[in-house]
């Protein structure tokens, strides 16, 4: 019996080692950006609850107020270069697997923030290559009103393939107050955003 069962043992580790890599499951690294820069951002609320449902890759949190940059434009690039905090950013973009992105709609569209972020960062990529370079994109957004960013988030969703993101999925939170309590949200709302993180991480 310990001869027929070793080889079978030994054929089930062979298989476990190749599909693991020889054993070693790499960990994802998600890069978390909350894209408002508001002080009291509902946003920023949403991805810190979105990002606590992240438990199988490494994530780290940017809030892009700690990132600021001039207002883009080409006379002060080649005056000045770029910002270190977009060559900062740069590097935190090269060095993640997928992105979690909370972001405010302003006017229907993206804040200028963010916009102006996005203009910085794509001047550093090269002609070859994309600033998002094809990795998984998750788009969030909330609002006080009852559409929730939904306007913004068809905008990225149309426009982030352009800048090389791979859309995998997005979550419109309404109603903000109405639906948030003491840190959390509301039931049905929790399971709506831990489903799709969950669909998320398990496609990196």
């Amino acid at each position: 019996l310990r001869g027929v069962a070793s080889p079978v043992l030994l054929i089930f580790i062979s298989i476990y080692f190749k599909s693991t890599n020889f054993g070693i499951i790499k960990m994802k690294n998600v890069l978390a950006i909350s894209a408002s820069n508001s002080a009291e951002s509902i946003n920023r609320q949403l991805l810190t609850i979105a990002v606590k449902k992240i438990t199988t890759s490494a994530v780290n949190t940017v809030d892009i107020r700690d990132y600021p940059m001039p207002m883009y434009s080409t006379d002060l690039e080649s005056e000045s270069g770029f910002p270190d905090t977009a060559k900062q950013l740069h590097d935190l973009f090269s060095q993640v697997d997928a992105f979690v992105i909370s972001t405010p709609e302003h006017n229907g569209s993206m804040p200028a923030v963010f916009k102006n972020m996005i203009d910085w960062l794509s001047r550093m990529v090269s002609a070859e290559s994309t600033l998002f370079s094809g990795k998984p994109v998750l788009l969030i957004s909330t609002s006080p009103g009852p559409r929730g960013g939904a306007t913004n988030l068809q905008t990225l969703t149309q426009i982030m393939p352009y800048w090389g993101g791979d859309i995998r999925g997005s979550y419109s939170l309404g109603s903000f107050y109405e639906n948030f309590s003491e840190g959390r949200l509301i039931a049905g709302e929790d399971q709506k955003l831990s489903d799709l993180i969950d669909e998320f991480v398990g496609s990196l």
